[in-house]
């Protein structure tokens, strides 16, 4: 039996024993000599107090006992807001034992919800998605996303013959019930709104097995690709981590040609753990290749010229 589900037995068994006790609390009141009609109402919002109190903490624990089972849930915000109903209905719960008439106090709150509701919609908006993305849970703490909404475009550089997907970046590092907390790739930390989140396109790469990573460099024309795959495939079986990360599957090939230049691509699939790791030395081995080539003109020309 898992720690939520002890809190939620002790949570019933409170609720239970306060009902016993409120029903039962005139004839108690009867047996200690007290006067009925001063003390029952006392006794029994007292009873509902103390009772209800520790069965809102208890479902709350049950709930924060559920999440810590879970790796990817944070059920943190969803217990404040369990507490913050279960205090709304025990004040009404007191209210109603002392008879007190809340007929018009409901009126009067029903128009300041709707001035109140008219006047923060963006902040009720908020609140909304947050307990919808806690159900839904498109991601959790700690996995990494890239998530575009058209509230927040991103304008994206342009870069020859390949398609950008426009957006941010980073490790999700709190979702609360206004902001959701991203922590950016450079270090920066983003607090993005969850009405604008939850309409959010969101690339999830923590529940993706396999991603792939791809350089790309452009080479002259009078460059031999046969000759510049070969040298890079030996360099790259030279990194024992960079085969193991990547299974030894590169692919290199060309992806276009222009009048002076082509395009290589070096696609590889590893997993997202090692996706900066596979992109940097893909990248320090295409630059290590290219300045090789760079430098075999310049040094035939001052061949020549002696």
């Amino acid at each position: 039996m898992g720690r939520h589900h002890i809190y939620l037995f002790y949570f019933v068994l409170v609720l239970v024993a306060g009902a016993v006790l409120t029903i039962f609390s005139l004839s108690l009141l009867n047996y200690l000599n007290l006067d009925t009609t001063v003390y029952n109402k006392v006794a029994q919002a007292v009873i509902t107090v103390v009772f209800g109190l520790a069965a809102v903490r208890l479902l709350a624990a049950s709930i924060l006992a559920y999440g810590k089972h879970r790796p990817r849930l944070d059920e943190g915000p969803l217990a404040r807001l369990t507490c913050l109903m279960g205090y709304v209905i025990i004040l009404f719960l007191v209210l109603s034992i002392f008879q007190i008439n809340l007929t018009g106090a409901l009126i009067g709150a029903g128009f300041l919800g709707i001035v109140v509701g008219l006047a923060s919609q963006s902040t009720l908006g908020n609140m909304f998605a947050g307990i919808t993305m806690m159900a839904a849970k498109p991601f959790a703490i700690g996995d990494s996303i890239t998530f575009s909404t058209s509230q927040y475009g991103i304008l994206p550089p342009s870069y020859t013959h390949r398609a950008i997907r426009p957006g941010y970046t980073g490790v999700i590092r709190e979702i609360g019930l206004m902001y959701t907390k991203v922590k950016l790739e450079d270090g920066t930390a983003l607090f993005v709104p969850n009405n604008s989140m939850s309409q959010a396109i969101i690339i999830n790469y923590a529940i993706s097995d396999i991603i792939e990573v791809d350089v790309r460099v452009e080479l002259p024309l009078g460059t031999s690709f046969e000759s510049f795959k070969e040298r890079a495939l030996k360099e790259i079986r030279r990194h024992e981590r960079l085969m193991s990360a990547t299974k030894g599957r590169v692919e290199i090939h060309i992806t276009d040609i222009n009048s002076s230049n082509y395009g290589v691509d070096f696609k590889a699939k590893c997993t997202v753990e090692n996706k900066t790791y596979v992109r940097g030395e893909l990248s320090n081995i295409t630059l290590k290749i290219v300045a090789d080539i760079s430098d075999k003109p310049q040094a035939r020309r001052s061949s020549t010229k002696k």
